[in-house]
């Protein structure tokens, strides 16, 4: 029976053992202590950053070098072939099929893209990855070539040059010898997975000149892909008791990142809330507790301090209530100079126009010395529109203050949730109004004025083209440069209610302006109650969504968090995402809060398991 949708990715490693240049052999040793696919990940990302590892045009087709040099790579219509000095290594893709029936493929052009070179047959892409640790090579199948028949699921591979290969002990890999019997290049790290993250039996066979991939794809989950990202390090509070909820917030600043929850108790088991600091050690992320823990001076039992947080180089935000004034704050923490420590805010920022609210600070952003401070239900204009409060630093440094401008919607109604989202990059400012326009749900942009911020209302307002009643567009949003990113996790999508969805903005020529969207990202694998786009994340050329609800694997509610690629021709609408990771276990939310900084991650699972105890929380850091 032929099952549509279903895709691999397999991957391997092809890397010198020994002509390795200095900077790319401290590289190499670096990442020679983390997982092999973290190393695959990693590697790849690098290689996109650095241009030495950039695939180029050459008159002899597409080349592409590594270990300065002394490994190099040349793409063409017939294969792909690595040389090292006289050493050779060539490859050309045959065919794939089901057991011995394998059906030949056409030839195809190589078409690069950075460190990046893909060869597309169809169902079957070939592609390869350039970085310091090596050559890596995978292929991604979306649909089965036939009836499986109890047959392994087969692709092979020409091989040529002058090097033997010798197949590996564990079957995952070659070493491919030169004349002598010296090993001078691995061909290893087999792995492949599907959907759910669970890894298929798989293994390399070698016959003569014949390489061939052998893989069990019975009972996998449909549709197929890989997860290369590598889980570095989990994240949890020394103290953490069940109900927590840490990891309902997630900030990073450097190597530093602040962790939410809400629902921390104090020594006598009363309700507190706090954010939790975590420093990154200087042999690189591990599993660890918390270098410090952030506390309200005037905590109250209403709302305790540390739901949303943010950081912006050596200052965090969060939110909290101070039962002395009957109102709730926004608490500025800046970090003392021997580095972070347990200890109480800087500072305590007020509305001038604040009083007893039902809901308080639902959001926080922070870029320099400019705060964001988010009230959903605050009333503007008699009615509860939300607005949100913006604070300036002061020449002496944060201190106690009203706010320096309120930022509200010229076109606010009643409960729009105004303000249930916030993001700040620079002099611009985005807001989420979720239940906005009959409730279809909007964002705003805000630039700040030649003159400075003031109070105002918004310069563009942002909408999707297909927006529907309940979508929630604006529950989640983030900005990067140009890059606009809007959650609509309640979207339905084809058939599937509450799916979600993810709405890209890109600026256009003439500054912000009134627009829909340049692009919208879905799962094309996604199903019912999904809430894709309950969190997002924006950096660089690179989005972070998150979709707390989904099922990974057989764990209902574990969550997962979705990588996409700004496409070399410009954000383009897709269901198809470049990477996908999860942890944790059934019920976890990974993924209900998120950051994307660079090339790392970090994703909380608010209602996680963490030392065996269920609903305490956790964060992992995914990258570098």
């Amino acid at each position: 029976m032929k099952l549509a949708g279903q895709f691999f990715v397999i991957t391997l490693f092809c890397f010198s053992t020994i002509h390795i240049a200095a900077s790319d052999a401290k590289a190499t040793k670096d990442l020679s202590t983390l997982p092999a696919a973290a190393q695959s990940t990693i590697s790849a990302a690098l290689g996109r950053d650095l241009p030495d590892y950039h695939v180029r045009t050459t008159s002899h087709g597409l080349e592409a070098s590594n270990s300065h040099g002394a490994l190099t790579t040349h793409f063409t219509a017939t294969g792909v072939q690595v040389t090292s000095g006289t050493l050779r290594w060539a490859m050309t893709l045959r065919g794939y099929g089901y057991g011995d029936a394998i059906e030949p493929v056409a030839k195809a052009s190589p078409q690069a893209n950075q460190n990046r070179v893909e060869y597309r047959r169809g169902p079957l892409t070939e592609w390869y990855e350039n970085g310091p640790v090596g050559l890596e090579q995978g292929f991604t199948l979306t649909e089965p070539p036939g009836e499986r028949n109890g047959k392994p699921l087969t692709i092979e591979i020409e091989v040529l040059g002058n090097l033997h290969a010798q197949q590996g002990a564990d079957g995952k890999g070659l070493h491919l010898l030169d004349s002598n019997g010296v090993e001078r290049l691995q061909y290893a790290n087999l792995s492949v997975q599907d959907a759910s993250g669970n890894d298929l039996q798989a293994s390399l066979e070698v016959n003569g000149k014949r390489l061939f991939f052998r893989i069990n794809d019975d009972g996998a989950v449909y549709p197929l892909q890989i997860d290369p990202l590598i889980q570095l390090a989990e994240l949890t509070a020394s103290n953490g008791t069940k109900g927590n909820l840490f990891g309902s917030s997630v900030a990073m600043s450097g190597n530093t990142v602040v962790i939410g929850a809400p629902e921390a108790k104090d020594g006598g088991n009363n309700l507190v809330g706090a954010a939790y600091v975590f420093v990154k050690p200087a042999n690189g992320w591990a599993n660890m507790t918390q270098t410090a823990k952030l506390t309200c001076a005037n905590a109250g039992t209403y709302v305790p301090c540390g739901s949303p947080v943010a950081i912006s180089g050596d200052t965090i935000v969060t939110s909290g209530y101070d039962p002395t004034i009957s109102q709730y704050v926004t608490l500025v923490f800046v970090e003392p100079s021997g580095g972070w420590r347990n200890m109480t805010q800087t500072a305590e920022l007020t509305g001038s126009d604040g009083g007893t609210m039902e809901e308080g600070i639902n959001s926080v952003a922070i870029s320099g010395d400019t705060i964001l401070a988010g009230d959903p239900i605050s009333s503007v204009l008699g009615f509860e529109e939300g607005e949100v409060y913006l604070y300036v630093k002061p020449a002496g440094g944060w201190s106690n203050m009203t706010q320096t401008a309120i930022l509200s919607p010229s076109d606010g109604q009643k409960d729009w949730l105004f303000g249930w989202s916030v993001a700040l990059d620079g002099e611009v400012a985005v807001i989420g109004a979720p239940e906005a326009n009959i409730d279809i749900g909007a964002a705003y942009v805000f630039v700040e004025p030649a003159g400075g911020w003031v109070n105002m209302t918004q310069t563009a307002e942002l909408t999707a083209s297909d927006g529907a009643f309940d979508d929630l567009v604006g529950l989640s949003v983030a900005i990067s440069g140009a890059t606009v990113v809007v959650g609509a996790p309640d979207e339905t999508v084809g058939s599937n209610s509450l799916q979600g969805a993810a709405y890209v903005f890109v600026e256009p020529t003439g500054g912000w302006q009134d627009t829909t969207e340049t692009a919208k990202l879905t799962l094309s694998s996604g199903g019912k109650g999904n809430n894709f786009g309950y969190s997002v994340s924006a950096s660089g050329n690179t989005i972070l969504v998150g979709a707390p609800n989904i099922k990974y694997g057989s764990n209902v509610a574990q969550g997962a968090a979705y990588i996409f690629n700004k496409p070399a021709s410009g954000w383009a609408t897709t269901g198809q995402p470049a990477e996908k990771f999860s942890a944790g276990a059934q019920g976890s939310s990974f993924g209900g809060s998120l950051v994307l900084a660079g090339a790392t991650s970090v994703v909380g699972a608010p209602t996680g398991l963490s030392g065996g105890q269920k609903s305490v929380g956790a964060a992992y850091v995914f990258g570098p």
